[in-house]
């Protein structure tokens, strides 16, 4: 394992970490990392080196996942927050005025 792959282990895994405690701007500094630190290493390799092909498949493995679980957490979140008690007005709306003669009868 070269030192790019584990760097990218890294950071693949503190993205993983950073969606579970849902802290997503830090995610998302992390996923950018992940990126550059990809680019950098695809770029490095040889024309036609299976190692592109590998590290992209890890790239999409870790996208789905991603997504699978930034979607599994957004549901969560909706469920929780249909569950909440819908909040009624403290008031009702004002009735329309009424004229003199509607108050006798």
């Amino acid at each position: 394992m070269t030192a790019a792959e584990r760097e990218l282990d890294i950071l693949a895994g503190r993205l993983r970490a950073r969606i579970s405690e849902r802290r997503y701007a830090e995610a998302q500094r992390a996923l950018r990392q992940y990126c550059g630190v990809l680019r950098n290493s695809v770029a490095r390799l040889p024309p036609g080196d299976p190692g592109v092909r590998r590290l992209g498949a890890e790239w999409q493995s870790l996208r789905d996942e991603t997504r699978r679980r930034l979607l599994t957490g957004r549901a969560h979140a909706a469920a929780r927050l249909a569950r909440l008690r819908q909040v009624r007005p403290l008031y009702r709306e004002p009735s329309p005025p009424r004229h003199t003669w509607e108050y006798t009868g």
